[in-house]
């Protein structure tokens, strides 16, 4: 049983990189680790609070999670309420409320279970390394399957209309937006670790680039265009952490050059010039915009903005609705306006500037302790990297919902799970240091 503790959360962060299947399983196998620990070893169901009482640098990353993340987890649960017991009628439709509109909020909690779980172990140091090295290794196995994919389709046919003969590099995610917002989180984390040891003690940490390497791979070979900017972008970012003033506009410089070079090659001005799909944005942001006017407090109902922008359309253009692509907002902002109001959108933004911000505080902290005890900074890298990830995962949600899709949610999830435990682990180190 010990055994399955041990291992739950490691295996949970490989299989969110396989699909959603496999990361639901690995979910249950963390679930049942959790009971284990609850029901068998009689732990307290929420030791994360207890580590947050002792200790006093952790108890302001802890609850501010749980503050913001149950604010956004029960605005969606409210909008759905209200949405059952006022429905908003479009085309003489209204939205269906059933046990399953209440799905993937679950998913808000993950961050709690996974530190609950993960802190049975007795050293979170050395288990946090095994952990992201097994999350890496994950990504490098992922990279030839990318590239088999990009030029034959297999197993799942994604063809790039721009480029006959290619394929979206979708792995087993379904979708290559999938693959877009969810490997960026070990793609950049392992850039930030191996840039951050190369600035510092001039040591090249060869697995770690091999893995940014292959992550960026991955990322362009999906051929999304939010994939395609979301790579400089991170990149940057990574860089001006580390870089002083005069490497930094090298670096952008060159960055700038090799970009501008990239852009001429004719598959990537093809993507690059297409503009289909835009106006289908903008007329799915009006539909959510009509929602929120309607009901500006509690909008239309959790995930049901895909569902009644179809009777939005047969209502405003009832002759010819069906020549309209319907479906969710493709921007996070507009579907949490639209679909849970001004307080879904404000729990929202709240979760997303706090999670930014916990990952940015502990980078600093861990900074500081690596400085003052002489130690690597890798605690501080890696978050560092969640911080550019989670930037990059919101600027993709700027066109697609990145936010609420079951696979990314698994990894932005996993993601938040990783904040905690850094925050666990520098507590951990600062009472050993302190002698408590």
């Amino acid at each position: 049983m010990k055994t399955i503790i041990t291992w739950a959360v490691p295996l949970y962060a490989v299989f969110t990189l396989i699909g959603m299947a496999p990361a639901n399983i690995g979910f249950l196998l963390v679930m049942m680790a959790y009971l284990i620990n609850v029901l068998y070893f009689k732990k307290p169901w929420n030791p994360g609070r207890a580590l947050a009482q002792k200790t006093l640098n952790f108890h302001s990353a802890f609850q501010g999670y749980r503050v913001w993340g149950f604010a956004l987890f029960f605005s969606c649960i409210v909008s759905l309420v209200a949405a059952l017991l006022w429905p908003m009628v479009y085309a003489d439709h209204a939205p269906e409320i059933t046990i399953h509109g209440f799905n993937k909020i679950w998913y808000l909690i993950c961050p709690f279970i996974l530190l609950s779980v993960f802190l049975q172990t007795d050293d979170l140091g050395p288990q946090f390394k095994k952990m992201t090295q097994a999350w890496w290794i994950m990504t490098l196995i992922m990279g030839p399957v990318a590239i088999v994919q990009f030029y034959t389709g297999w197993p799942l046919l994604q063809a790039i209309p721009t480029n006959p003969g290619r394929f979206h590099a979708i792995l087993f995610q379904g979708h290559h937006l999938s693959v877009a917002s969810i490997f960026i989180f070990p793609t950049f984390t392992a850039l930030a670790c191996a840039l951050g040891s190369l600035t510092r003690s001039r040591k090249i940490l060869i697995f770690e680039s091999v893995v940014g390497l292959t992550g960026i791979l991955i990322l362009f070979l999906s051929y999304a265009r939010t994939a395609w900017l979301a790579i400089p972008i991170g990149i940057i970012i990574i860089f001006a952490r580390y870089l002083n003033r005069k490497q930094l506009i090298t670096g952008l410089a060159t960055l700038a050059v090799c970009l501008a070079l990239l852009s001429q090659t004719s598959f990537t001005k093809e993507r690059i010039s297409n503009s289909m799909g835009i106006q289908d944005r903008f007329r799915l942001w009006e539909a959510n915009i009509d929602f929120f006017k309607h009901r500006p407090l509690t909008g239309i109902g959790w995930l049901k903005t895909q569902e009644m922008s179809e009777f939005y359309f047969k209502e405003k253009f009832p002759d010819h609705y069906h020549e309209y692509f319907w479906g969710h907002a493709h921007n996070n902002f507009f579907e949490m306006l639209g679909g849970t109001g001004l307080l879904g959108l404000i729990a929202f933004i709240g979760w997303m500037v706090y999670t930014l911000n916990l990952a940015r505080k502990l980078s600093k902290q861990h900074d500081e302790y690596a400085l003052a005890h002489q130690t690597t900074h890798e605690y501080a890298d890696f978050a560092w990297g969640i911080f550019t990830a989670l930037v990059l995962l919101h600027f993709n949600g700027l066109t697609n919902v990145t936010f609420w899709e079951g696979k990314v949610m698994h990894q932005q999830m996993l993601g938040v799970g990783f904040l905690l435990i850094l925050g666990a682990i520098f507590a951990q180190k600062s009472k050993k240091a302190s002698g408590i």
